[in-house]
């Protein structure tokens, strides 16, 4: 039987984490637009997919690409800024008004993926907690997901969580502690990839 969660009226959540903030946001999209979003993904990665390894899709061509959907996209950066602005009230740092888009790109995990390829590869993601120090914040939005379950490791110091992936939720992050993705097994993929789309954040020169 599949479970049916309650629904989620919660707009925001934060939490300190090793001296920052996280922030989770939740229904942050329409339905429509999340649909009109994954469906300019699929079709920018199996026409320019970047991949990583047999398990894992990627593309960093989303910028350049020619929009199918412009309606989708507008309401997905100004819910970006909405949430920006609310991050910046939160942590009472005006300064993150100032940040500006650096990249954004997208990861789906492929729902055809055989076991021998997930066997072999996934001690790859499971060892491989990286960090960015050359972005100033990031934002990871879980655009589509078989269950909250594969969300995102956070880890320093030898200190770890997983931060859930509600499907059509995003969080706020400091890209420069360490972090991975959470991968499910292929099985949980009939239905449902994992797609996530990732937008990174630098300030200008001197506006720290």
């Amino acid at each position: 039987m599949k479970r049916k969660y309650p629904p989620d009226n919660r707009k925001y959540t934060t939490m300190n984490y090793f001296g920052r903030t996280l922030y989770h946001a939740y229904n942050v999209l329409s339905e429509e637009d999340r649909i009109g979003l994954l469906e300019e993904i699929n079709d920018e990665i199996e026409s320019n997919s970047t991949g990583e390894y047999n398990i894992v899709e990627a593309t960093s061509t989303l910028s350049t690409r020619r929009i199918k959907n412009k309606k989708c996209w507008f309401n997905f950066f100004r819910m970006v800024k909405q949430h920006l602005e609310e991050y910046a009230k939160v942590t009472n740092n005006p300064n993150i008004r100032n940040l500006k888009v650096s990249e954004y790109w997208a990861k789906r995990m492929k729902d055809n993926v055989s076991d021998e390829d997930y066997h072999n590869e996934m001690y790859i993601y499971y060892g491989n907690l990286h960090s960015h120090n050359n972005l100033d914040l990031g934002l990871i939005y879980y655009l589509e997901n078989p269950s909250r379950i594969y969300g995102t490791i956070i880890e320093e110091d030898g200190v770890e969580f997983i931060v859930p992936g509600d499907q059509n939720s995003m969080i706020i992050h400091h890209p420069d502690i360490n972090h991975e993705a959470v991968l499910p097994h292929p099985s949980f993929l009939k239905d449902r990839c994992r797609c996530v789309l990732i937008v990174d954040f630098k300030y200008p020169n001197d506006s720290k």
